[in-house]
């Protein structure tokens, strides 16, 4: 790759920070000399939108008289010249030139959006957010350890996490570029900074690279930092490659020339280059297969670029009828692509008496194995409009990344966090899946939205059973707050720690992921099953009696078949581990007594005027043998449809109705059981049903005005209200409404209870 450097022969290296007037003016020349030269890599270009923002940023760095590590002019023209060679957009550009200006504080973010546009705004803010992490990421200690161990499925974390927090490429392209130019600049650092910032690229940005397909940045990446990883082993690799260097050649150009000619006389046309293996992945090779470099096939290579596929092949077979192939050193990347994308034939032959590799493939496929995901755009002068598949290849990447699986490792170090990162931190939001830091430095990947108590299940099931608190970047939050990437969590547990039957309740917020949820209901399932039983018993029988219903009335083996259940005690245990809801239980014992919810709602009659006829077709009731008969619904217990009733002819009110289970009806047919009749409901209520309910509540201005409006969003009608305000500021209120049923009932019961000052809401019927 060419470098400003060699274009510009320390020209623009010497601007620095006691830049002067006539460095100024010689820094203008060889801008112009640079900005011409871009122009004609990027196909003459008119790039005056880089023009402007480098003389901008010159003009920043010109005026600064704070001093930084580096010259934020000088490091954005390298930047931006790594990036023109993969043939990205201007936007890209300007951004990479300006990123450094802003990060020092040179710039700000907002200028940036005022004078260059959303688009570079977007992609230096996106730029930044990264380099936040990267801060975090390089200050893990715990990722020396991965990488002295080779533990590649932990190392995959931290790309994945810088990848979860842009949703465009070029941001990581931009970040790429930023590195390459840092370890090209390691040699003026410390020999601590070298190792350090070198094993950060070799363990993260060196994979994304390649991830990415980008062959140029990836192979520089990897030797520059094997190089000051390994300096001994790199010098030894390196003279084993500069040994006989005359020789190699002219075995090279000999190969060249006999390849080409076979293939001319094939009628096809074919561009040929010797290769030679970068070093770090001659040192990988020979590490993993334990091999001696006399052992590697491929460290001589030709590449030949034909026209079509087609012709990769056919040249596959004109190499193999030249010279011996080598068994099993054939890779066919065209039919099978690497996960990257990239795609080519490789095979390894003899030829004239040395191992030799040969790839073959199109010219299409030789850029994008260069270039990556730059490969795919097509930039015009002038286009402000990103490519859509720009950013399909991310998530191409992204669906890569998937299937490795994150493990969980103890490690003794602890990641302190300054105050200022949990400040920063906030802006990476609106992501799938977030990613967080362990106590001890390990990256988790867990979904967007959630909780401190999510995170301490997906470390381990008792953490999250004996959990009591939880610390954020050496912060205590509660045990609902929502998680963000970058963030470090440690949890803390108690031995004698229970879980809490609130977690489950999804209104406090305390579990969204479903791991965490089941892993919880797993645990009240394994508890004392007595203590399950009266537990759930409670907290039915709370319902029932809210709704005044008396619970011998329902059996629950009723039910065990729709909850798929052996007895009705399974019901009342599912009840206590969340299994089963309340709420759907209800719904079927309202179903049972022959209360179809998924029918429309019915528009509510008023009740009849007590003076006007009581026909049964105004109550709805069917009578066994009788017919035009009146009929009255005893106030005693107040049956509500659904409800089992009863009949009960009396002497001069015909026929009244009652409950079943009604004490006062029970008394009256033990006397006389010849006057009780056969009584049920019609399917469908006719008219809205009259229920007297009481709530009691804390006495405050406007309580009445809130619970009638939570009684009409139901579209219930009130018939009467009464209210009595004690001297202890208790209010008792009595209301008659009228309802369509216990599912309406048990419903509105239930909303009532949950507003504000409420203590109850209960149904009252005669005697209670």
């Amino acid at each position: 790759m060419v470098t400003v450097r060699e274009q510009l022969p320390g020209r623009l290296n010497e601007l620095s920070e006691e830049a002067t007037v006539e460095h100024a003016e010689q820094a203008q020349l060889d801008l112009a000399e640079w900005l011409d030269r871009v122009r004609s890599i990027l196909d003459g270009a008119a790039l005056k939108q880089l023009e402007e923002v480098a003389k901008e940023t010159l003009q920043k760095e010109l005026e600064s008289t704070t001093n930084h590590r580096s010259n934020t002019f000088y490091t954005g023209i390298e930047m931006a010249d790594i990036l023109a060679h993969l043939h990205v957009d201007e936007d890209t550009l300007s951004a990479a030139m300006l990123y450094r200006s802003v990060r020092e504080g040179l710039m700000s973010i907002d200028f940036v959006r005022e004078h260059f546009g959303e688009q570079v705004y977007g992609l230096v803010k996106g730029t930044l957010s990264m380099g936040k992490l990267s801060e975090l990421i390089e200050q893990n200690k715990r990722l020396e350890d991965h990488f002295n161990n080779d533990q590649r499925e932990h190392l995959t974390g931290i790309y994945k996490m810088l990848i979860s927090v842009t949703e465009d490429v070029r941001v990581v392209l931009i970040k790429l570029a930023e590195r390459t130019y840092a370890l090209r600049e390691l040699a003026k650092s410390s020999r601590e900074r070298q190792e350090r910032v070198a094993r950060e690229i070799l363990t993260i940005y060196s994979p994304l690279a390649h991830r990415l397909g980008i062959a140029q940045l990836k192979w520089e990446l990897e030797d520059l930092a094997f190089r000051y990883l390994a300096p001994e082993r790199y010098k030894e690799i390196a003279s084993l490659l500069n040994e006989k260097r005359l020789e190699r050649e002219h075995y090279i150009q000999f190969v060249i020339d006999k390849l080409k000619n076979e293939l001319a006389e094939h009628g096809i046309e074919a561009e040929i280059n010797g290769r030679v293996k970068h070093i770090y992945s001659i040192y990988r090779k020979m590490k993993s297969k334990n091999l001696s470099f006399d052992q590697l096939y491929d460290i001589r290579a030709v590449r030949v670029l034909v026209k079509s596929v087609p012709e990769c092949y056919h040249s596959l077979g004109i190499v193999h009828q030249i010279w011996r192939h080598i068994p099993h050193q054939f890779d066919d990347y065209i039919t099978n692509p690497k996960a990257n994308g990239y795609r080519s034939l490789h095979t390894a032959v003899i030829a004239e008496n040395k191992s030799l590799e040969v790839q073959i493939r199109t010219r299409d496929m030789h850029e994008e194995a260069e270039l990556g995901v730059c490969s795919h755009f097509n930039y015009k002068e002038g286009a402000k409009t990103t490519d859509h598949s720009f950013n399909h290849r991310l998530h191409s990447l992204r669906s890569v990344l998937e299937h490795y699986q994150e493990r969980n490792d103890a490690s003794a170090h602890k990641e302190d966090e300054d105050s200022e990162n949990f400040e920063q931190i906030q802006e990476f939001e609106d992501f799938e899946k977030i990613y967080v830091f362990s106590r001890d430095g390990d990256i988790k990947e867990l979904p967007r939205g959630s909780t401190v108590l999510d995170f301490a299940y997906h470390v381990h099931t008792e953490v999250g059973n004996k959990c009591y608190a939880a610390r954020v970047n050496q912060r205590y939050v509660p045990l609902t707050y929502t998680l963000k990437t970058g963030e470090q969590v440690e949890i803390l547990t108690k031995k004698d720690r229970e879980p809490n039957r609130d977690w489950l309740v999804n209104s406090l917020g305390y579990i969204k992921t479903a791991r965490a949820r089941d892993k919880l209901r797993h645990w009240f399932r394994q508890q004392d099953r007595s203590k399950n039983l009266e537990i759930g018993r409670d907290i039915l029988n709370k319902e029932l009696s809210r709704l005044a219903i008396h619970p011998k009335s329902i059996d629950l083996s009723d039910y065990c078949n729709h909850f798929n259940v052996k007895t009705g005690d399974d019901i009342l245990i599912n009840l206590v581990s969340g299994d089963i809801s309340l709420h759907a239980l209800m719904n079927q014992v309202n179903r049972h007594m022959h209360l179809d919810q998924d029918e429309p709602e019915l528009v509510l009659k008023p009740a009849l005027n007590p003076r006007a006829s009581h026909t049964l077709s105004a109550h709805g009731i069917l009578i066994d043998g009788l017919d035009n008969v009146e009929l009255h619904v005893a106030q005693c217990c107040q049956p509500v449809h659904g409800e089992s009733i009863g009949g009960y002819i009396t002497l001069n009110r015909g026929v009244s109705i009652h409950k079943v289970a009604c004490p006062d009806y029970v008394r009256m047919i033990g006397q006389e059981p010849e006057r009780a009749v056969e009584a049920d409901w019609e399917m469908q209520p006719t008219r809205g049903q009259s229920v007297q309910i009481v709530v009691e509540a804390y006495d405050r201005r406007g309580l009445l005005k809130d619970l009638t409006q939570v009684i009409f969003s139901d579209q219930i009608n009130i018939r009467q209200v009464n209210t009595i305000s004690e001297a202890d500021g208790i209010a008792n209120m009595k209301l008659l409404i009228e309802v369509k049923g216990l599912a309406q009932l048990s419903r509105l019961l239930a909303r009532l209870e949950q507003q504000p000052g409420i203590i109850s809401a209960r149904r009252l019927i005669q005697g209670n």
